[in-house]
């Protein structure tokens, strides 16, 4: 997992690989600073292969955490994460994540 600084003011987290729970924790370590800054936290989960219960629940943290205070944009969904993310219908179930199928790092490059 590495944070990417697209911008000074809209830093974006790329996820890779499988999330479970042997990694999921790290989500939250590395929002952290972000979720105390509140605003818009970017997630880039283009190269995510795999996510488990424990990855979604470390997403919903993410969130919760956040409140009112800003929102997660998850980009680059796609394969299984899209797969799970529709199947537990995740916009429905927190508001402020918002779902855009596009890579945000190969839009960067």
């Amino acid at each position: 997992m590495q944070t990417i600084p697209i911008d000074f003011r809209n830093p974006v987290v790329a996820l890779s690989g499988e999330i479970d729970m042997s990694n999921a924790v790290g989500i939250a370590h590395s929002v952290k600073p972000l979720i105390e800054a509140g605003g818009p936290i970017v997630i880039d989960v283009s190269g995510v292969t795999f996510i488990d219960s424990t990855g979604v629940q470390a997403l919903f943290a993410v969130v919760d955490a956040l409140g009112d205070r800003g929102c997660v944009v998850l980009h680059g969904v796609n394969g299984t994460v899209r797969k799970i993310i529709d199947l537990i219908q995740l916009q429905s179930v927190r508001p402020n994540i918002h779902i855009i199928d596009c890579t945000v790092l190969a839009l960067a490059s």
